[in-house]
């Protein structure tokens, strides 16, 4: 199982108004943002080199939750105009303290947890390159959008895999995810 965290109130209240104070303003007056408490630090970026391991997974089990374990990922999006130079980066991250175990000597368990986190970068990749269709001009019109539909893709696909993988119970289809992804992410490589 998996979740995914959504920094796009947090992206929203920060950049926008560096890329658009006419309009951060405007929103201002008419609603007020709500405060931002903490912002996560604790993460783990995705590398070709860096397996997940169970120490990764620090967070409190959910014992009202069904699934074995949970892998909490984010992409977390930066967008900037400066001097109509549009510059951007999308990490992939892990986030151990929202991410949980209840079995945690399980290799095939983890496998599956980390093809949830695979399937993350899969879809940072496929974001960093729709990233690049855009500049200044077109940034206001199409960020948002551009951003809101890769994070439905994201989500979707993710509880696709779960569904035909049953959630790791299913071998055959696990061991075919985890080569469309590994394949994916060989394709997408210049995206990396």
């Amino acid at each position: 199982m998996y979740t995914f965290t959504l920094f796009l109130s947090l992206w929203a209240r920060i950049l926008l108004p560096l890329l658009f104070p006419d309009a951060a303003e405007a929103s201002e007056k008419k609603t007020a943002a709500p405060v931002v408490e903490s912002i996560i630090v604790d993460q783990v970026s995705w590398s070709v080199n860096r397996r997940l391991s169970w120490e990764d997974f620090r967070g409190r089990p959910d014992d009202d939750n069904p699934h074995h374990a949970l892998t909490a990922a984010n992409l977390a999006v930066n967008a900037n105009c400066k001097d109509q130079g549009f510059t951007y980066q999308v990490n992939c991250v892990f986030l151990p303290t929202e991410s949980w175990s209840k079995n945690k000597k399980s290799e095939k368990l983890l496998e599956h947890e980390q093809l949830h986190f695979d399937l993350t970068e899969v879809h940072a990749r496929l974001l960093r390159r729709e990233l690049q269709q855009l500049n200044c001009s077109t940034l206001k019109d199409k960020l948002s959008g551009t951003v809101n539909n890769a994070f439905k893709r994201w989500k979707a696909e993710q509880d696709t895999f779960d569904t035909a993988s049953k959630h790791g119970l299913n071998a055959e289809s696990e061991r075919a995810w985890a080569a469309n992804i590994s394949q994916r992410l060989k394709a997408l490589e210049a995206y990396k």
